[in-house]
């Protein structure tokens, strides 16, 4: 199934959350789930009520008033501590994480340390936690959004009256690139909460308009606010997973080659990555890594077509201060793609079409953001809107 989000009248955990038992999702499988979190008394409130005259679904976690102040270690260890599926743990512990990172950067201090307020009580890591499992239940394979109302004015939070956005907010809107829309009028408020956008920073995969090709359920999930003008709504789209697109979909036999590494020269890395690609990996991956000792290094990933197994594990070998390289073989599932050469108002952009959906080149369309002096983000939305209009200009 695949999801688009409209952000018009902001984000919130509990909205989500709400939209997405609109969609159809069980509300009983979703609660018990949630109650294997080892977490104090709380209980799960759903009704169905109007905002601006729109009907829609409004959540509540009622839970008694805590004074502590969790950090995200605490958080991991209410996740781990659950039932919930091991998917599900980590899409969640992601988010919180990507929260931590951005509070964090705000107050000058490692993620580790962050002492969560409003984001680290029960309501919160209840959201984060539905939301992930809400994803995985329904089977949701991408994601997009238009862009993101934050709202206006001001708002009293644990740090006293500050203005919208909140820097948790404003933080993980730079990190992750996600557009704004301007505000409509003055006064409206936080729109866009820190749980909301922490949500849609690990879940959106690009922004702008509606791409789906059709709308096959909607859900929507009400705020509690009443706004001038307009609903305090969450609209979410969705498209089934139609059996002519599973039928597109292509497997194949792949192979990782993995090699943990903790005595070599940073410098090399750069050059081994070169040689890889020149010799036929499909992708490579450097992730940070703890070794024997205490001793920081990387484990080097290589994915390729099994007959490129032997070339490449000795290129590894060659080129590397490792003595071993070990071999995962699985199979995957792919959807056909077609590279095209698409003409837009602002220069050639090479767009990869997989499914229906585009893939923007990054090269081309960094070279359009710097011609016409705009972000990456507005550069991708403005050519994504140009692609989508493309079949009603003939």
């Amino acid at each position: 199934m695949r999801l688009h989000l409209d952000l018009s009248a902001g984000i919130a955990g509990d909205m989500f959350m709400a939209a997405m038992l609109d969609l159809g999702a069980d509300r009983e499988a979703l609660e018990l789930a949630l109650r294997t979190l080892p977490l104090p008394d709380w209980s799960l409130k759903i009704i169905e009520s109007t905002n601006g005259g729109l009907r829609g679904l409004h959540v509540t976690v009622d839970y008694p008033h805590e004074h502590r102040h969790r950090h995200l270690a605490d958080i991991r260890q209410i996740i781990t501590g659950s039932e919930l599926a091991e998917s599900v743990q980590q899409r969640a512990l992601g988010i919180f994480t990507a929260l931590a990172e951005a509070e964090g950067a705000v107050h000058g201090i490692s993620a580790e340390k962050v002492h969560f307020h409003e984001v680290g009580a029960v309501d919160a890591i209840i959201d984060i936690c539905a939301a992930a499992w809400l994803l995985d239940h329904l089977g949701i394979t991408q994601v997009t959004a238009s862009p993101l109302m934050p709202g206006s004015g001001s708002v009293r939070c644990a740090h006293g009256e500050m203005s919208v956005p909140v820097p948790a907010v404003s933080e993980l809107v730079k990190r992750h690139g996600i557009p704004l829309q301007a505000a409509a009028e003055p006064g409206m408020g936080e729109l866009a909460t820190p749980t909301g956008v922490a949500i849609l920073s690990q879940l959106v995969g690009s922004y702008g308009v509606n791409s789906l090709s059709t709308i096959d359920l909607e859900g929507a999930g009400l705020g509690t606010k009443e706004l001038p003008g307009r609903a305090n709504r969450l609209r979410i789209f969705a498209q089934q997973t139609t059996d002519a697109a599973i039928s597109e979909m292509v497997q194949e036999e792949v192979v990782t080659l993995i090699a943990h590494i903790d005595d070599m020269n940073p410098e090399w890395m750069g050059s081994l990555w070169d040689a890889l690609f020149k010799a036929g990996a499909w992708d490579v991956a450097v992730i940070p890594a703890q070794m024997k000792k205490g001793r920081m290094g990387s484990r080097l990933e290589v994915m390729a077509e099994p007959e490129k197994e032997q070339v490449l594990a000795a290129l590894i070998l060659k080129q590397t201060t490792s003595l071993g390289v070990r071999v995962q073989r699985a199979s995957r599932w792919i959807l056909p793609r077609e590279l095209k050469q698409e003409e837009t108002p602002w220069g050639g952009m090479r767009v990869k079409w997989a499914g229906g959906v585009p893939r923007l080149e990054h090269d081309d369309l960094a070279r359009i953001a710097e011609g016409q002096g705009w972000g990456l983000p507005e550069a991708q939305w403005r050519v994504i809107q140009w692609l989508a209009e493309a079949p009603k200009r003939g």
